[in-house]
């Protein structure tokens, strides 16, 4: 007589063959997960970061997919991106992550209202997006989890561009720390907020640093370099492999307006002025301080007012609450703005974005006349040609090649003098 067997997951995966070469997985979140795994072995190809940022761009998948369309990736075909793509485009505001109505924070993932859309995808987002799933299904396919890739018609979507155009004005620059300075700051915390925003804005300009680079960073990044040839001793931002865009090291020279901020900053949060190697604290600190926070004996610091005293404070430690940070400030100025009628410059502020300072330091490095090679060495581009974008070299090899064989043939604007 046959005896019928159950099998238990354990079993089922090696008594019955892989038809595909991922291993064992329950879902297409898993092979999701194996997928991501892989790029993040490549080791310098993909940073921490990268990996991070594809994984935000698979949740958004996963939400739409659980929650709008119904259908797994592994099952779909071009209408189903098409649909996706749709939905990226026009995101309903039922999509929306839920905020704290007071704090404005936004809702965590084991909480009500929660979604991976914090905004509105922009076009260059939607352009991230699509770029990451396409490999995604490109892989799946070569390992033999699906037979097509539901977008290959579509390709993979076009590579983020930079748009020099999006650099905060020096008007505009100097009227958000204005306004951050005239705002009341009646208890401990909003002095603290304004000490540690004023320092993420001005080191953001100043830097010329990535948010993920300042917000991944400790304070011990920040330390003293003495020159043999001067005699001189030099305060040296270090941005560590591990948090630089393609894991690419490198040290920025320290202005004085950020050396300035940070002890500010610093001494607000309790703390000496400068930091010291053997710190191991986060560079950015929240106002909030630890509740779970311990003594070195093992007790519990049950107070606030002792968790200050020993500086148990929660750290910032991703972007998007480092983008809330900086976009509730230009909020405030452009709100001012708005309020002694000036619209168009209240506008501009509100489109600005943290990254848009990484732009404006590239600018006004490249205008000042520092070489082009330095400029990409504190960037940390690891092509001229990305820096030269800045530089709009092309354009002007023209302009001078016109001139040379047609004098007088381009118009002149005669009324603007650099």
């Amino acid at each position: 007589m046959n005896e019928i067997r159950v099998l238990d997951s354990t079993t089922l995966s090696t008594a019955l063959p892989v038809s595909h070469g991922l291993g064992p997985v329950a879902d297409d979140w898993e092979a999701a997960q194996v997928w991501l795994r892989a790029i993040a072995s490549r080791g310098r190809r993909n940073s921490p970061e990268t990996v991070a940022t594809y994984g935000y761009h698979l949740a958004k998948l996963r939400w739409f997919c659980e929650n709008v369309h119904l259908v797994p990736p592994s099952r779909w075909t071009v209408q189903d991106v098409e649909i996706f793509f749709a939905f990226l485009t026009d995101l309903p505001d039922s999509a929306l992550c839920a905020q704290h109505a007071d704090t404005l924070r936004y809702a965590r993932s084991d909480e009500d209202g929660h979604t991976p859309f914090r905004t509105k995808p922009s076009k260059s987002s939607r352009s991230d997006i699509q770029r990451c799933i396409h490999a995604m299904f490109r892989a799946w396919r070569e390992m033999g989890y699906i037979q097509i890739n539901p977008m290959g018609l579509h390709g993979a979507g076009s590579v983020r561009k930079v748009n020099t155009n999006r650099a905060v004005a020096p008007d505009l620059y100097d009227i958000v720390l204005e306004a951050m300075e005239a705002e009341e700051k009646p208890t401990f915390s909003r002095r603290q907020a304004y000490a540690r925003d004023r320092f993420i804005f001005i080191s953001l300009r100043e830097l010329g640093l990535r948010t993920s680079e300042l917000v991944k960073a400790t304070m011990p990044a920040f330390y003293r370099l003495s020159d043999p040839q001067d005699g001189k001793t030099y305060w040296v931002m270090v941005v560590r492999e591990e948090t630089a865009k393609g894991q690419k090291e490198r040290k920025i020279p320290v202005p004085r307006s950020v050396l300035e901020a940070l002890e500010i900053y610093r001494e607000a949060f309790g703390m000496a002025s400068h930091p010291d190697a053997a710190e191991s604290v986060a560079l950015l600190l929240s106002t909030r301080t630890n509740r779970t926070a311990v003594l070195s004996g093992g007790s519990a610091i049950k107070d606030v007012q002792s968790r200050r005293y020993f500086q148990a404070w929660l750290p910032v430690t991703t972007r998007h609450g480092l983008y809330h940070i900086v976009k509730k400030r230009l909020g405030e100025a452009a709100a001012f703005l708005e309020s002694v009628g000036d619209i168009e410059r209240s506008t501009i502020l509100r489109k600005v974005s943290p990254h848009w300072l990484r732009h404006t330091f590239a600018k006004a490095a490249l205008l000042t006349g520092q070489d082009i090679r330095h400029v990409a060495s504190l960037l940390g581009h690891s092509d001229l040609s990305t820096t030269m974008v800045y530089t709009e070299q092309d354009a002007l090899d023209l302009i001078r090649s016109t001139n040379r064989i047609v004098p007088g043939l381009l118009a002149i604007d005669t009324h603007h003098i650099v």
